[in-house]
């Protein structure tokens, strides 16, 4: 029964920590953006991105990562290259995403 108990405490170990322990990184996003930007630090669906140049990064947070980078698109320029842990969007979605891109109009 103890090397039963001794499983089970690991496999919730794996389960719930290391996933856990993964969103907590300040770099599950990892952005570059065409222009450097103004703005260090913005919230955008619901985590702080971090900027500095052209490279944003955050920890995860529950959007999917499309609706994410149409939100940094929006938020900061330009996409030209996003990935999610281990998921890197392609030049598609990455075009679909900078549809969504903020856009600044003149002032007279």
């Amino acid at each position: 029964m103890g090397a039963l108990a001794g499983a089970i405490a690991t496999s919730a170990v794996l389960l719930f920590a290391a996933p856990q322990a993964h969103a907590a990184s300040s770099r599950y996003y990892s952005v570059e953006l065409s222009q450097p930007v103004e703005a260090k630090k913005a919230v955008v669906r619901g985590v702080v991105f971090q900027c500095e140049g052209t490279t944003c990064r955050a920890p995860l947070t529950s959007s999917a990562p499309r609706n994410v980078c149409a939100s940094v698109a929006k938020e900061f320029g330009e996409v030209t290259s996003f990935s999610a842990g281990d998921r890197v969007l392609e030049a598609g979605d990455i075009a679909t995403c900078n549809q969504k891109k903020k856009v600044i109009l003149a002032k007279d």
